[in-house]
């Protein structure tokens, strides 16, 4: 087990619940590929932080982990969130993302994200 990567992905899961665009561009190659299961595609870090700003009008009541799972350059965290949408509405889903680390810097290359709503 890779306990940094580990804790990255934790860190990394918590930023986005809680907004924190800035830790997230750090965090990932300038190619960065961001497929979204049945939604969209985004590449690039550029287009990544287009896509955060877009989200930043959700709120998050509560994120669950369920596993974090590290092997070699790939990752993948399960779990829970709850947000509110800016017209209020509450959503809850449960979600799987999958990561690959670019090997050189230790930093995630590629997301692919799984979303089922409850």
């Amino acid at each position: 087990m890779d306990s940094k990567k580990e804790e990255l992905l934790i860190d990394f899961n918590k930023a986005f619940a809680s907004g924190n665009d800035q830790f997230m561009l750090d965090h990932v190659t300038d190619d960065f590929h961001w497929i979204m299961i049945g939604k969209k595609e985004v590449k690039g870090k550029e287009n990544f932080s287009k896509t955060l700003k877009e989200m930043q009008d959700h709120t998050t009541d509560d994120l669950e982990f369920v596993d974090v799972i590290i092997h070699g350059n790939k990752g993948c965290v399960n779990g829970n969130m709850k947000i509110k949408t800016p017209n209020g509405a509450a959503l809850s889903f449960s979600f799987c993302d999958v990561y690959e680390f670019n090997s050189d810097e230790n930093k995630i290359q590629k997301m692919t994200t799984y979303v089922i709503d409850r």
